[in-house]
């Protein structure tokens, strides 16, 4: 199997990303998987809109692109994801991330929703967009119905570009790629949890928001 890991970042980069990149390549050593670093605007100009262009957060949809057709596997992770030093392999497990749970429930329930009514489907699997891994086959599915109209026509009424949770969400449902599949999330508590929820042998933590002080 060829597995490869993503993380995406724009600008100067922080002690905390510096730290959490060093940390996953370290883990994609470890693991037998390629680690790749991207950075500015790897979807180009794919998401231009009127308000903002290139938009940075749908940029992780980088993951469906041909360019990536040969590996097995892609993860894309956040870039406040840090490797424990605890070895489990991610990429043994079917799982493509955690469930957005509450999100699913109503458009109201999640930003996901509540902004971008037109991509949203009740009930249907939605993933935080902090760990997500996908086969090649799933990805190609995925990338079939990847086109600006989903963007142009998903802005939300205060002009947001839709975020890679939304748009991923929208491929899925429209696609039924995910019809009959037993299993859809990773074990969360050591792969796409927050410090304070996590197992205390997890791999991967995730130090969203002002967690990312907690970095040393």
């Amino acid at each position: 199997m060829k597995n490869l890991i993503l993380q995406h970042w724009y600008g100067p980069m922080q002690g905390w990303a510096n730290k959490c990149k060093e940390s996953i390549q370290d883990y994609a050593s470890k693991v037998n998987a390629e680690y790749h670093f991207l950075t500015g605007y790897p979807m180009g100009d794919f998401f231009e809109n009127t308000n903002t262009k290139p938009y940075l957060v749908i940029q992780k949809l980088c993951m469906l692109l041909e360019k990536y057709d040969e590996y097995d596997n892609v993860l894309m992770l956040d870039m406040d994801m840090l490797f424990t030093g605890v070895v489990d392999d991610i990429f043994k497990y079917e799982g493509i991330g955690r469930l957005h749970k509450v999100g699913m429930k109503e458009a109201n329930a999640s930003k996901n929703g509540r902004k971008w009514p037109k991509l949203y489907k009740q009930d249907y699997p939605m993933f935080f967009g902090n760990c997500v891994k996908l086969n090649r086959n799933d990805r190609q599915i995925l990338r079939s119905k990847l086109n600006k109209h989903v963007i142009s026509a998903g802005v939300s009424s205060d002009g947001l570009p839709p975020n890679d949770e939304i748009i991923m969400h929208y491929l899925m449902h429209t696609t039924d790629v995910l019809n009959d599949r037993n299993v859809l999330e990773l074990p969360h508590d050591r792969f796409c949890d927050l410090p304070e929820e996590a197992h205390p042998d997890a791999t991967f933590l995730h130090y969203c928001g002002s967690r990312k002080r907690l970095i040393k």
